[in-house]
């Protein structure tokens, strides 16, 4: 039952946080060296670096819910759901409003940034077909703020295999909104990408809220059942 749980939490983080790709990793998706494929090679190659991209992800989503399960963070499981609603509207809060022009700089600079982004430029010569897979698997490493955020949950599920699931699922959450990008990229101009950026606080806001609803166990159909995301439920008899 956990898997749907989580499921639902990471997949839902990374449809809404795809909105952010678009204008973040956008640029980078469509600038993969695929135009000379034909359209076998280029889904291959899609593939490879998705896969990749969710891979770093998921590695990442081990170590810090293996990080989690040693802190005492008594009672974050059962109430994964409201976590993480609060902590994505204590997001928006911070990077949309407090610090409206916010951008993580002192990481964009320093040596693991520099490093990665000099590997990725060797890959993206290569003409190795597992480059794509590489270059995916590095670019799950670069700052991005909502990765972040997931990983915050991978944190709260203090659990090694619940912290990989639900930042793999975060990266499948990606997945469809990359993919157009790079398939149709020219749909997604610097104008639309702005525009895209411009609602990602309205749908992380969104997506907070119904968390915290869900998580609630209001008896609300659909928005907050009686046994939501992220709760425990207790059998009466044995």
């Amino acid at each position: 039952m956990w898997v749907k749980h989580v499921f639902e939490i990471g997949f839902l983080m990374g449809l809404i946080g795809s909105i952010h790709c678009i204008g973040m990793c956008g640029p980078l998706v469509m600038a993969l060296p695929i135009a000379h494929q034909n359209n076998f090679q280029k889904w291959r190659s899609l593939i490879l670096y998705h896969f990749g991209k969710i891979s770093s992800y998921a590695i990442l989503g081990v170590l810090l819910g293996l990080f989690g399960s040693q802190l005492p963070l008594y009672g974050v499981q059962e109430n994964l759901s409201i976590v993480m609603g609060s902590i994505m509207l204590l997001y928006v809060l911070y990077v949309f409003v407090i610090k409206a022009n916010w951008s993580p700089s002192i990481i964009h600079f320093n040596r693991v940034y520099n490093f990665i982004i000099k590997k990725m430029g060797l890959l993206f010569k290569s003409k190795n077909k597992t480059a794509f897979y590489f270059i995916g698997f590095l670019n799950g490493l670069l700052p991005c703020g909502m990765v972040y955020v997931a990983l915050t949950s991978a944190l709260a599920t203090q659990s090694v295999v619940k912290g990989g699931f639900i930042m793999a699922f975060f990266g499948l959450g990606t997945l469809p909104a990359l993919l157009m990008v790079a398939i149709g990229g020219q749909y997604f101009g610097r104008s639309v990408r702005l525009r895209l950026q411009g609602l990602l606080p309205v749908f992380i806001f969104s997506m907070g809220v119904l968390l915290i609803l869900r998580g609630l166990n209001l008896g609300i159909p659909y928005v907050s059942p009686q046994a939501g995301i992220g709760t425990t439920v207790i059998p009466c008899h044995k």
